[in-house]
């Protein structure tokens, strides 16, 4: 079995033993504003996904009650709605929170960042998940953070004509935004702001050359494939998208052990499982687009990525000069992610 497999089959099996050994008691409810709606394959699902294990594992003992976007709180107002306790929770991706928290992009996906895979064992097995919570522990909010689910990997976007060479960025105008927008900025793009519900239109008038939306399978269901026939991988502006899981710091320390053991092992179980399936998702998406639909899929040349890589590298610097705890968590993920050198053998005449 892949190990991916044996991590989620281990989750459940966790999961399992902690809900058979559960006491009977009174149901605990959670009211869980959702950043994308339930109804999108990849970033929305995982929510429902999540709320029903936890269900099912407790018996009915945990249940998170689900409020659609726009059902009593719009998605931007889901972080600072549960830290002050009017929502019990919320599923969200910290990618919405950047512009008071800028590293919370680093925990949700960004230029050249991780994949899932990465992720996973960054907060497994590195300092990910300490660092995740100190963020919002030093910003004064009073919320428990727990990653909850992958969304999947984007691609660089819908392009009206070809981007062959650093040379062609120049001049283009794109909506793209955060991180990626600077990048592209740097090499001398135009960032334009498009509402998602008129990037065709705009695409169709020419008013934008090329626009970054969401994942393939969400773009495909925008009907992008119908204004634009060119995509460019790899996604690097945003390889992963983290969501999370918040909860009231209040409610959070109010749970006993075992009920907070639930809740987590909850959330990997959703993760590693979302870790196995997104990827599927989104390449079955890509080759429906290429078949169906005759859209291009090409690779970025090593010109052009060597270029937005540089870029890059810039506007991270410029970011960590301005922010010290953005600069502390891309060290450590990047230390993190840099392969260590392996020793070498002892040698054969080295003595006990």
């Amino acid at each position: 079995m892949p190990r991916t497999g044996r991590a989620t089959g281990l989750a459940l099996g966790v999961l399992l033993a902690l809900s058979a050994s559960a006491p009977a008691a009174e149901t605990l409810h959670f009211v869980m504003p959702v950043v994308y709606g339930t109804h999108l394959p990849g970033l929305g699902e995982p929510a429902a996904r999540f709320t029903k294990l936890i269900k099912e594992i407790s018996g009915g003992a945990i249940e998170f009650d689900l409020k659609q976007p726009g059902d009593g709180t719009q998605p931007q107002e889901i972080l600072d709605k549960v830290s002050r306790g009017g929502a019990d929770a919320g599923f969200a991706t910290a990618g919405f929170w950047v512009a008071k928290l800028p590293a919370a992009a680093l925990f949700s996906g960004f230029p050249f960042g991780p994949d899932a895979k990465g992720y996973v064992e960054w907060f497994l097995a590195g300092n990910g998940r300490k660092l995740y919570q100190e963020m919002y522990d030093q910003a004064g909010l009073h919320v428990h953070v727990i990653p909850c689910g992958f969304g999947g990997a984007e691609t660089s976007g819908w392009f009206t004509k070809e981007v062959n060479t650093q040379d062609d960025i120049k001049g283009l105008r794109m909506r793209i935004f955060g991180l990626g927008g600077r990048v592209m900025s740097r090499l001398g793009a135009t960032t334009v702001l498009v509402p998602g519900g008129t990037i065709g239109l705009s695409l169709d008038k020419h008013d934008i050359d090329a626009a970054e939306f969401l994942t393939p399978i969400i773009d495909e269901r925008q009907g992008l494939q119908d204004h634009a026939k060119l995509i460019y991988l790899p996604g690097w502006h945003q390889p992963e998208t983290v969501l999370e899981l918040l909860v009231n710091e209040d409610r959070w320390n109010s749970l006993n052990n075992q009920q907070q053991a639930l809740i987590e092992t909850a959330c990997q179980a959703t993760l590693l499982s979302t870790l196995a399936d997104s990827q599927h998702l989104q390449s079955d998406a890509l080759v429906e687009l290429a078949a169906k639909h005759g859209v291009r899929i090409k690779t970025w040349s090593e010109e052009v990525l060597k270029a937005l890589r540089t870029a890059w590298d810039e506007v991270a610097k410029d970011e960590g000069d301005r922010d010290v705890f953005f600069r502390q968590v891309l060290e450590d993920l990047d230390g993190f992610r840099t392969p260590k050198p392996i020793p070498p053998p002892p040698s054969a005449s080295a003595t006990p």
